[in-house]
């Protein structure tokens, strides 16, 4: 006789409802009533009742192996994929035996560990994205007029498998949106990062790849067109070959087009009666830019592996011709006043390089690994700046300047790191140094008598160097209910910076000690109460110290500050979670807390663009998030939080403000899966940020509606996406400041309505595991 048994797992795609639900009949579509079914993890046994119908309840984790206690049938096992009916014929034998079903799962969306959020989106509609977008599903991260934060910092470190990003955030952004969806396996969040991080940035963004396990050769080429203002093109290809000994990867993506930004500055001059409004539309032309990494491992025997690899961007000709016209109105009558004409032709050059070593050796609970970076960074940017002026009451006249900047920037760092582990205890300790130069070279030429003649007075050689030392040890223990884990990390930092115009020349040496402490118990198997504390530095980019001037046009320009200081941060957070709930309650205060400050100085009528540090800031806050599962091919995730914020700043009239507000966000999406094969897939989300602040600055309301469609062909192999991004075109900022003699506010817009679409072919053995690439270090992020 066959026996068909038909279990429907009524779960999540995202997070298990803890239970299993199911029917057994016969071939000939009878039930079979009382057929006792043993669950292996915690043996209790459960029975079918008249109509063949079982349930069973309080599944604590997966994969879970369930048995079938029915004499003289062959052994039969299948692996059963989500939301689908498992059909299993059982052959009569002669021989008495038990028929075993091992049914695997997904691990939870969510899932809340001792130290961070594990937002795993491994086989679920997320993956049809890009990691860019991932990441803005991802809770607890904002993407806030194109700036990435964590409950509203965004003093934040993003690390791919551990690995220190060596890009800019607009880099970051371009290799994130050219990352496939399909390669990555979670990003976790880790809000208080403990000892074993480096102490730099408020907090630490993990995107980790999928790491597959067969051998072999796999491959994919992909290409990409995106239609916003502009059009943009992107192909690209991956390769993976593996062996017993050898694991090999390498990508690379040429990604051509055409980027613009909007913007719309009114800056008033509340004593002079004038308002000067600039209509700035820049365009850059960035028509080579190739991005690449390469990742190697080398086993040596079963205990010791090493790794190798490096990666890069280049975009050799960035450049752009930018005509920005400036009416100045009288604000009492409101009638044109003045005007100037700007046309700037920009031309940049960007190369960065990173490469590393790792070595690591296994003996017993015992783990050694020996870790070593170099990077190096060269930008350069050459500007011819001309003014066309008419102003009220003078002769019309031109003016004109240039400048050429070159930065480079090198770097090496060497960790050496020692875990010993065992089932509840584990030992963690590391010294690393870290050598850092950066060299910046601005000429700056004055071009009023028609020819370009070096300005001494204006030009500026700037170099800085740094030297880190420091060391760590971390411990973790559980026992019952508990999980307990404590670390210190010190680090001591040497500074030597000199600029000869203006004349800095600043020698430094700081020791910090930065504590974390975790505590989580498990209320019951579904239920987890944590607490954790951690303190935090942010040092500053290298650029952010360089104090000569970098004009922007004949009335604005950037400044930086040699005598910037270090950002500290105390991060305190109480964490519920409760099955497929996860709740948090967090503070964070942050001393010196630095950014861009725009200024208008009344007397010469400029607007400075100042990285300075401001008092200090504050952030009290809660969020939650929830993952439901509407129908088996229908889901919905919901993300909400609010948070009061503080910041405290200096004016310039030398008075100390405060400003503050209550912000929240919400972030709702939807994957619905369009037919049986699972060949269509559809994503909508919604994402709604308030109103949030700066410093002494206000930023308005944003948000934005996507919707992704995704279909696979030919047995999945080539898939073909459809992207409408920003529908509605409301992800843009009014940023504005009025107190004492400031007024001024921004319009912001970054084209972010586009149409794109997408095609990726994939071929070889798609389950071939892409080599590990190593981790790097804080230095190379703040390049």
């Amino acid at each position: 006789m066959k026996i068909y048994i038909s279990i429907l797992l009524l779960l999540p795609m995202f997070i298990w409802s803890q239970n299993i639900k199911g029917h057994i009949e016969n071939e000939n579509q009878e039930s079979i009533s009382e057929s006792s079914i043993e669950i292996n993890e915690n043996k209790s046994i459960f029975y079918s009742d008249k109509e063949g119908n079982f349930s069973i309840e309080g599944i604590s984790k997966f994969p879970v192996s369930i048995t079938i206690k029915k004499s003289d049938y062959q052994d039969y096992e299948i692996t059963l994929e989500e939301n689908e009916f498992l059909n299993i014929i059982l052959k009569k034998d002669t021989v008495k035996s038990i028929e075993s079903v091992t049914i695997k799962a997904n691990k939870p969306l969510l899932k809340r560990k001792i130290d961070r959020l594990e937002f795993n989106i491994d086989k679920t509609p997320l993956q049809n994205l890009n990691a860019w977008d991932i990441l803005k599903s991802t809770p607890n991260i904002l993407v806030k007029n194109e700036e990435l934060s964590v409950r509203g910092n965004s003093q934040i470190i993003v690390t791919i498998n551990d690995k220190k990003t060596l890009m800019t955030q607009e880099q970051l952004k371009q290799l994130l949106e050219n990352t496939d969806g399909n390669n990555v396996s979670s990003v976790e969040v880790i809000t208080n990062p403990p000892a074993k991080y480096e102490a730099q940035g408020g907090a630490v963004i993990n995107i980790k790849m999928k790491q597959n396990v067969l051998s072999g050769y796999k491959g994919r080429i992909s290409t990409r067109y995106t239609q916003a203002t502009y059009a943009k093109g992107l192909i690209g290809t991956s390769q993976s070959y593996n062996t017993d000994k050898w694991q090999l990867t390498g990508n690379y993506n040429f990604v051509t087009g055409d980027y613009v930004r909007y913007n719309f500055d009114v800056v008033t001059f509340d004593k002079d009666k004038t308002r000067w409004e600039s209509d700035m539309v820049r365009k850059t032309h960035a028509h080579e830019q190739h991005v690449y990494n390469f990742s190697g491992q080398y086993a040596v025997d079963s205990l010791s592996t090493i790794q190798f690899g490096f990666d890069g961007y280049n975009a050799p000709n960035n450049n752009g011709h930018y005509n920005v016209p400036t009416n100045i109105y009288n604000t009492e009558n409101n009638q044109l006043q003045s005007n100037y004409l700007t046309s700037n032709k920009k031309r940049q050059y960007d190369n960065s390089f990173n490469s590393y070593l790792v070595y690591d050796k296994k003996f017993g609970n015992h783990n050694l690994t020996w870790t070593n970076n170099s990077s190096t960074k060269r930008f350069k940017e050459n500007q011819d700046v001309a003014t066309l002026l008419n102003f009220d009451g003078q002769p019309e006249s031109n003016n004109r300047f240039a400048n050429n900047s070159i930065q480079d920037i090198s770097l090496y760092a060497t960790q050496l790191d020692y875990r010993f582990t065992n089932d509840k205890f584990t030992l963690e300790s590391g010294l690393k140094y870290s050598f850092v130069k950066n060299k910046n070279d601005l000429d700056f030429f004055d071009g009023t008598s028609g020819t370009l003649v070096p300005d001494l007075t204006k030009s500026n050689l700037f170099n800085y160097k740094e030297n880190i030392f420091a060391g760590y040890i971390s411990s973790e223990y559980k026992w019952k209910k508990w999980e307990m884990k404590a670390g210190l990390r010190s680090e001591t930092t040497l500074i030597k910076t000199n600029s000869d115009n203006p004349v800095v020349e600043n020698k430094t040496t700081r020791t910090g000690l930065f504590p974390t402490f975790y505590l989580m118990y498990n209320l019951k198997e579904d239920q987890q109460l944590g607490f954790s504390y951690g303190k935090r530095i942010d040092r500053p980019n290298y650029d952010f110290l360089n104090p000569s001037k970098s004009y922007y046009n004949l009335y604005s320009y950037f400044q930086g500050d040699a005598y910037l200081k270090s950002t500290i941060i105390h991060n305190l957070s109480l964490t519920y979670t409760v099955k497929d709930w996860n709740f948090e309650a967090y503070y964070s205060y942050i001393k010196d807390p630095s950014m861009e400050i725009s200024v208008q100085n009344p007397q010469t009528f400029e607007t400075v663009y100042n990285y300075t540090n401001i008092d200090h800031g504050q952030n009290l806050g809660v969020n939650f998030s929830k993952s439901i599962s509407i129908m088996p091919y229908w889901k919905l995730n919901l993300f909400g939080m609010g948070e009061f914020q503080e910041n405290y700043f200096m004016g310039t009239d030398k008075i100390l403000y405060k400003n503050d507000v209550f912000f929240y966000n919400a972030n709702v999406s939807t994957q619905i899966t369009l037919d049986k094969a699972k060949t269509w897939d559809l994503n909508v989300s919604y994402v709604y940020n308030s109103k949030t602040i700066q410093g002494s600055f206000d930023i308005s309301s944003s948000q934005r509606t996507n919707i992704i469609i995704n279909k696979k062909m030919f047995d999945k192999k080539l898939e073909a996406g459809l992207v409408f991004n920003d529908i509605f075109r409301t992800d843009k900022n009014i940023i504005s400041t009025r107190y004492a003699d400031q007024n001024q506010y921004f319009k912001d817009y970054r084209d972010t309505q586009y149409v794109m679409i997408n095609l990726k072919y994939n071929f070889g053995n798609q389950k071939v595991k892409d080599a590990k690439a190593g981790r790097k270090t804080d230095e190379q992020n703040r390049l």
